[in-house]
């Protein structure tokens, strides 16, 4: 199954971004975004089953995870509406988690970005005030600190990213 990994929590926003690129993109809670945490090795180009979504964009103006499954696009912190680009993101949603997952990830229906939902504040939202969750409660795949392999599904390994 194909991965990407850099995929992090913005400790200003609380959204989920890509953390790959120099370009950190635009962050709703000012300037661009700062990583924290987990790396996140996300599924890509996968069939979408009962547990597993996919639409979800890479939004190549603020770098955030994005629901592109509609025509509505969302607000982005980069102005206007989302830009989609890269993998179509296959997430797995409402399933027990496991060792190397994290959930509460859920999607704001007001700017259509992936957030973490799991704190009591719910970050800066491009529309204004905070992300308003909705939807599905994803539980996402992530890399050990310590560089150890990442288990998802019966027989999926991620590559090992050391932090």
């Amino acid at each position: 199954m194909p991965q990407q990994t850099e995929w992090r929590f913005c400790k200003k926003c609380t959204a989920m971004f890509w953390d790959g690129e120099q370009d950190k993109g635009r962050c709703a809670g000012g300037d661009t975004h700062a990583a924290a945490g987990y790396n996140f090795s996300l599924p890509y180009d996968e069939a979408g089953t009962a547990t597993v979504q996919t639409g979800w964009r890479f939004c190549g103006k603020c770098t955030a995870m994005f629901w592109d499954g509609e025509q509505d696009k969302g607000r982005c912190a980069g102005g206007d509406a989302h830009a989609a680009a890269g993998y179509n993101f296959s997430l797995p949603h409402d399933v027990p988690g496991q060792a190397r997952t994290q959930d509460s990830w859920r999607f704001c229906g007001k700017c259509r970005t992936l957030f973490y939902d799991g704190y009591a504040e719910k970050g800066r939202c491009p529309t204004g005030g905070g992300h308003a969750s909705a939807g599905y409660n994803f539980v996402l795949p992530r890399l050990a600190y310590n560089g150890d392999p990442v288990p998802y599904g019966d027989d999926f390994v991620a590559v090992p990213v050391d932090e």
